[in-house]
């Protein structure tokens, strides 16, 4: 009971085909199956970093967001606005399940979260770090108008894109 009502104070963001809500541990199933199919995760592995992406929200003010169909409330995937242990600035990244891949549902979240983020942090205060050889991610991160920011990507090797949302650094 006690969760649901602090799961209540954060944002909820609606689409025209989804709702973006704060996750619930009736979503593990889906992070777990999405982390073992994506990844190789254990469900151990699944839950740690669940739990990890979840806190974002505590201890920074942004977090994970459960992506859901609006018509049956069904959790198809994930996005998050935060940041790993390692991270310099807060990263907006994704995640869905197969079979509601290819059909924009990334682009519709994303760009609800992208909106979000420039309202909670600002223009230029966030990025997705993309695999040079991840052409869907780097064109969803075009198509969401981030630009690649150079200087940033200095820190990371050649493999690694880092896209930024709003201003562009230098």
């Amino acid at each position: 009971m006690a969760a649901a009502q602090y799961r209540a104070a954060l944002p909820v963001i609606q689409t025209r085909r989804l709702v973006l809500r704060a996750p619930s541990l009736d979503d593990l199933p889906v992070w777990t199956s999405i982390c073992k199919e994506s990844f190789g995760d254990t469900e151990q592995e699944a839950w740690t970093e669940f739990s990890y992406y979840t806190s974002g929200w505590l201890l920074h003010g942004h977090g994970l967001f459960s992506v859901t169909l609006k018509e049956d409330d069904q959790v198809i995937g994930f996005v998050i606005l935060g940041l790993e242990w390692d991270d310099q600035e807060p990263e907006l990244g994704y995640m869905f399940s197969t079979e509601h891949r290819l059909q924009g549902f990334a682009t519709e979240a994303c760009t609800a979260v992208r909106d979000f983020g420039f309202d909670l942090l600002g223009s230029g205060q966030f990025v997705s770090y993309v695999s040079q050889s991840n052409a869907r991610s780097n064109a969803l991160a075009e198509r969401l108008d981030a630009t690649r920011d150079k200087v940033a990507e200095r820190n990371f090797g050649a493999e690694q894109r880092v896209w930024r949302y709003g201003e562009v650094q230098a």
